[in-house]
């Protein structure tokens, strides 16, 4: 009795998970999933263009769950960096920032790997590892609302879910 009412608890407590996925591929692939809480930060940073620019984009997790883009830090302009008003726009250190306003990504981020960019993953504090990921890649990270059950399966059996996009 104890024993199903752990599982019971195990399989409709929800939990919030920042998610890196490869989309292209046929499984929607989970590379990484990382346990995150509301308010905490996902910065991918990453350098661009031959200039080599450094650049952060910087994101909050907000309710749904769902990402929320913070800011976007660069140490200068450029081409396809982002343009901006002066009001939305300040100076720190070195960094020229752009406030985004907070808005929510609705399908998450898709983003392409290049070695050029040596870009990074953290979420909540956390380094995500992307040394797996072929060179040219899209990526898709995002937050998803998952059962403990599911986390517990894939943290310790590998076992992945479907992302909520694949299960419609």
């Amino acid at each position: 009795m104890i024993a199903g009412f752990i599982l019971l608890i195990l399989t409709i407590y929800p939990i919030d998970v920042f998610t890196l996925r490869l989309p292209q591929q046929e499984s929607n692939q989970i590379m990484e999933a990382v346990r995150v809480n509301q308010g905490q930060e996902v910065i991918i940073a990453y350098r661009h263009s031959v200039e080599r620019t450094r650049v952060e984009g910087r994101f909050t997790i907000g309710p749904g769950p769902s990402l929320y883009i913070k800011e976007t830090r660069m140490t200068s302009v450029g081409t396809g960096l982002p343009n901006s008003s002066p009001e939305r726009t300040r100076c720190d250190g070195e960094w020229i920032v752009v406030d985004e306003g907070l808005k929510k990504l609705e399908d998450g981020l898709r983003f392409y790997l290049s070695p050029v960019n040596r870009t990074r993953l953290i979420a909540a504090g956390q380094h995500i590892s992307l040394e797996k990921i072929k060179a040219g890649s899209l990526i898709l990270v995002d937050v998803e609302r998952i059962s403990l059950m599911k986390w517990l399966l894939w943290r310790f059996a590998a076992i992945s879910w479907l992302a909520e996009i694949d299960q419609d």
